[in-house]
């Protein structure tokens, strides 16, 4: 009995994410963070920007670059420096993070 208890735990605990579902939430996790001292390893980092542009509400909107053709957004708000939104654009097989 014990065991059968113990695997149905083992069980409920498994993460059903899906590896796109992880990326999602990591972009979507960034949001309220400052775009400023992002470690290099982060959806932040600046070595990944290929186009900034400033948009009609005067936030600006940074893209950067990802897997194939997955390209990720992060709005800006220029006098917080914080991040505002996120969104993406790419095949859902491209935008992914192992889960």
């Amino acid at each position: 009995m014990t065991f059968i208890l113990l695997l149905l735990w083992l069980l409920l605990g498994c993460s059903t994410v899906t590896p796109h579902e992880n990326f999602k939430d990591h972009i979507n996790g960034e949001i309220g963070r400052s775009i400023d001292n992002a470690p290099y390893y982060s959806f932040r980092a600046e070595k990944e920007i290929i186009n900034s542009k400033l948009l009609p509400n005067g936030n600006i909107e940074k893209e950067y670059k990802y897997l194939r053709s997955c390209r990720y957004f992060f709005e800006i708000n220029p006098k917080t420096r914080i991040i505002v939104g996120a969104r993406f654009e790419g095949k859902e097989s491209d935008c992914v993070v192992a889960a």
